[in-house]
């Protein structure tokens, strides 16, 4: 699904839960297509599993989407279950010690029916706070950096097996 050496992501199994997210966000291919600054038949190439995606592609589908990069990495399985299940952690992306501690504590103390506030989990991240706060790069350019950081450092820490 992503090539930690090569830096792209894609495959059938990436294609087909790209299609689902697609479905389930009530879009139609060719408005996400138009959003994300694709060509209808490019993606269905990666819908097909026929072509891999840079970085770059995955923030704008993200963007054309309206989703969050974790979110993003979850629902089209490059964080599927069976890499939670090899090993990564789920907050993978906070530094080991206090940071990551407090925030195990407040993911047991929301209710565990709902998603973890991506944002707020994120925000613990020094990298990615500082990120966000940058005045110069646009959102998308925000998304590509965070996806590309996020990436990389579950990348590291399966061994490449995402």
């Amino acid at each position: 699904m992503y090539d930690a050496a090569t830096g792209l992501a894609g495959g059938p199994g990436f294609g087909t839960a790209l299609a689902g997210l697609v479905a389930e966000q009530g879009q139609s291919p060719a408005d996400v297509a138009a959003a994300a600054g694709l060509e209808s038949e490019g993606l269905a190439r990666i819908v097909r599993g026929e072509e891999r995606v840079s970085a770059a592609i995955l923030a704008r589908l993200a963007r054309a989407l309206r989703i969050r990069p974790i979110e993003f990495m979850q629902k089209t399985r490059l964080l599927s279950l069976e890499v939670y299940a090899m090993g990564l952690d789920p907050l993978f992306f906070l530094p080991d010690g206090q940071i990551r501690h407090d925030a195990r504590i407040y993911m047991r103390e929301i209710n565990p029916r709902h998603a973890v506030p991506e944002g707020d989990m994120t925000k613990r991240n020094p990298a990615l706070k500082a990120l966000a706060d940058d005045p110069l790069l646009d959102p998308v350019g925000k998304l590509e950096v965070e996806l590309t950081y996020l990436l990389h450092a579950a990348a590291a820490l399966t061994g490449g097996r995402l």
